[in-house]
């Protein structure tokens, strides 16, 4: 059976393919699993998820920068992922890490969060920086996954960034672009548990 890749693995893979979005000028924002680390609680997680605006001119020098053996990376499937608007695969074979690039969508929700993408350094100690959808889009990107799937992992990571970005997070913003996504309801139980959370942990705290 083989070693799932390790997070390192991963995190190389991540740094390799931000490097070519950026010297092709492919503009891009990571989401996911490995955004809501980023702003949440710590997980494994097995992939990364990049929303990419790419065109079909930057086809070729896309697949050029990942040479086989040391990727795979399919042209014919990048082609048909630009046209039907799914996800093609970035795979190292060697470790297994694999990055999921999404086509962005052409629906306004989708196009106003790319809009929205901010730059953050996510790796303090190597300088390492990327372009990120902001913590309120994750977090409502994953109550939508949790109600479409009903995977209590989806849940978690919003409830890791909810408690995580405590105070920083634009809640009226969440609110406004949960209920225009249908998951008002889960969103409105989500925080009211964060909230009582948040207060019995600041009240353990005052305990003489």
């Amino acid at each position: 059976m083989l070693q799932p890749p390790s997070p390192d693995e991963i995190a190389n893979l991540l740094v390799y393919v931000v490097s070519v979005l950026e010297r092709l000028k492919i503009p891009y924002m990571i989401v996911g699993g490995f955004a809501a680390l980023i702003y949440g609680e710590p997980r494994f997680t097995a992939d990364v998820d990049i929303v990419v605006d790419m065109q079909y001119r930057h086809v070729d020098a896309f697949v050029a920068a990942f040479p086989t053996p040391d990727y795979y990376v399919s042209r014919e499937g990048m082609l048909d992922s630009l046209a039907r608007r799914y996800p093609f695969n970035v795979i190292q074979p060697a470790t297994g890490a694999k990055a999921d690039l999404v086509p962005l969508p052409t629906d306004p929700r989708s196009r106003a969060a790319f809009a929205r993408r901010q730059r953050i350094v996510y790796d303090e100690i190597n300088g390492r920086a990327a372009d990120f959808a902001t913590a309120e889009d994750v977090l409502v990107a994953k109550l939508c996954a949790y109600q479409e799937t009903g995977s209590e992992r989806h849940l978690r990571d919003a409830r890791g960034i909810l408690v995580t970005q405590w105070g920083r997070l634009k809640l009226e913003n969440i609110r406004r672009w949960a209920r225009a996504a249908g998951v008002e309801e889960t969103w409105q139980t989500l925080l009211e548990v964060a909230r009582k959370e948040m207060a019995e942990g600041e009240a353990e705290e005052t305990k003489p």
